[in-house]
């Protein structure tokens, strides 16, 4: 899982569009915001703190420290759980339940000649990390734009039990930005709020919504339709290292002019617990299933203990 997996939202919504120089507009400051900044030591303008707080999610590396986690989606069409493990070579996951019941005897097979074919196919490994990369240099593209596409200002605090004092900031389109790439164009139509950690200066939550169609390349790649929706959180998982736990995701549009797109996903990320370190791709998925395998007799005799 990427680290700078806090926009991965807005990576995600264009897998079939195949997403493959910064007007800089200083913002107004109400003096509100400007005695808000004093009192809490931050930077005058609200567009510079965002700044830090992105060179940190940039600045931040994984090194040694990897996870087991799991990841459970729900969409209109069901629930699926996966469990994760993080290896040298990327994230690498296993699927362990759909709708909340654990896979048939068919659907695990399945899942086993899926992740077998990924442990011995070089081929389907490159690829595998190709696009893991691919995606880590999207995201990148967009955390790196954000403080010149957006114009932020400071918006209050707010309390978290977790975090303690968090700084709200509220944003809206910069109109003199010049979207470089597919990626970034979505932020013309994008306004919302964010919430950062004032001790460390990380982003810890990002919402927002489409106010005005977005199109790309003239409309003939796709479309994002006006009222798109999305909610974005990110917890502190260990003393140095910070990962994005909830994403949300709301939007309807066209790709290539014809085919529909219609999301409505809700993803959260849960139960991180230390990895061996330095697993290759190979020997991941062999710890994964004895993780699972794990995982399953002791549901089976929670089940049989119930049942007495």
């Amino acid at each position: 899982m990427s680290s700078l997996a806090l926009v991965a939202a807005l990576v995600i919504l264009f897998p079939e569009i195949q997403l493959n120089a910064k007007g800089r507009e200083q913002s107004h400051e109400t003096n509100n915001s400007g005695t808000q900044a004093e009192e809490m030591h931050l930077p005058a303008l609200a567009n510079d703190l965002v700044r830090q707080a992105i060179d940190n999610e940039l600045k931040q590396t994984v090194g040694d420290e990897k996870y087991f986690f799991h990841v459970h989606k729900l969409s209109p069409t069901g629930e699926q759980t996966k469990e994760y493990v993080e290896t040298d070579e990327g994230a690498v996951g296993r699927l362990i339940a759909i709708n909340g019941q654990s896979l048939s005897d068919d659907q695990r097979l399945k899942e086993d000649q899926h992740l077998q074919k990924l442990a011995t196919d070089a081929d389907a490994q490159r690829k595998h990390r190709k696009d893991q990369l691919e995606d880590e240099e999207r995201t990148t593209k967009m955390l790196k734009a954000m403080p010149d596409a957006l114009i932020f200002q400071y918006d209050g605090e707010e309390e978290s039990p977790q975090y303690g004092k968090l700084v709200r900031l509220k944003f809206k389109p910069n109109p003199n930005f010049n979207p470089p790439n597919r990626e970034t164009q979505i932020y013309k139509g994008m306004e919302g709020t964010m919430l950062i950690d004032c001790a460390e200066k990380r982003l810890v939550k990002i919402s927002g919504s489409l106010t005005q169609e977005v199109t790309f390349g003239w409309g003939i790649f796709g479309r994002l339709d006006k009222g798109g929706q999305f909610e974005v959180e990110q917890s502190k998982i260990s003393p140095r290292r910070w990962e994005t736990t909830m994403l949300k995701m709301k939007f309807t549009g066209r790709v290539l002019l014809f085919k529909k797109l219609n999301i409505d996903e809700k993803e959260t990320t849960s139960d991180f617990r230390p990895a061996p370190a330095h697993l290759t791709l190979a020997e991941g998925i062999n710890v994964l299933k004895q993780q699972t395998s794990q995982l399953a007799e002791g549901q089976s005799s929670t089940s049989k203990t119930d049942s007495k």
